[in-house]
């Protein structure tokens, strides 16, 4: 019998989690209609080099400011750094709010960045973070003075084997809560090393750490399935209008 009612329970928690309103991952709704409202501050690694222009470091899905951790100490000798955590990972906030796609985590870097006031900054952006900076820059051309893309999410495309397994209905995301991070970590990087033996531990290390913060999974798994907003067709014939000098890695 007690049996019997924690299934009902777990199942009727499934169907309302499975049936939650959401806001359409589109532009039109996350951007001019419902933007983000919470108070989320990001957290960011600050590396000050007085009078100097500033760089702001936007992160790939899953990772943290640490995957530019190789980078900074060169850049660094002369510029600013803001290496920003996005919402959900790293040290930043976590909540269950359904809100991560590209959008909205442009929605909130471009408060971040009014709130620090900086202005005329030179903007990278790796993976997912690279969507992230050009949403930002479709949104306000005005701040951004120079923009870096490295391997950018941008058009609608196939995306790692790891992901299409997480999308699989109940299965991808029991799997996900199962297996050790470390698996999960590892075989996101075997997508993008060709040669397996060259991946850092220490990346391993930060990122399987991540992983067991609070909330972390949950967001990890949500955001795989915010990653390509529904009107990236219509979205991306906008790029032509980014004037500012940018440079695809």
């Amino acid at each position: 019998m007690r049996c019997m009612a924690v299934k009902l329970i777990f199942a009727t928690a499934f169907m309302f989690y499975g049936c939650a309103q959401k806001v359409p991952n589109t532009w039109q709704k996350r951007v001019l209609q419902d933007p983000v409202k919470e108070e989320i501050k990001l957290h960011a690694r600050v590396f000050e080099n007085r009078d100097k222009q500033t760089i702001v470091l936007l992160h790939g899905f899953g990772t943290s400011w640490y995957s530019f951790s190789r980078i900074i100490p060169e850049l660094s000798k002369y510029f600013t750094i803001y290496a920003i955590d996005l919402k959900g990972f790293g040290k930043s906030p976590k909540p269950k709010d359904n809100r991560y796609s590209v959008y909205d985590q442009a929605v909130l870097v471009d408060k971040f960045l009014r709130e620090k006031n900086l202005k005329n900054i030179i903007l990278i952006g790796h993976s997912y973070g690279g969507g992230v900076a050009l949403s930002l820059v479709l949104m306000d051309k005005k701040r951004v003075k120079k923009m870096v893309l490295i391997d950018s999410a941008c058009y609608d495309q196939k995306l790692p084997k790891l992901i299409r397994w997480l999308q699989i209905p109940i299965i991808g995301k029991i799997g996900f809560f199962i297996l050790p991070s470390s698996f999960e970590v590892k075989e996101s990087y075997k997508y993008a090393f060709y040669d397996d033996s060259k991946i850092p531990e220490d990346i391993v290390r930060e990122y399987t750490k991540n992983l067991y913060l609070p909330n972390a999974k949950s967001v990890y798994f949500e955001t795989t399935k915010e990653l390509i907003p529904k009107d990236i067709d219509k979205i991306s014939k906008k790029y032509s209008t980014i004037k500012i000098p940018t440079m695809l890695i």
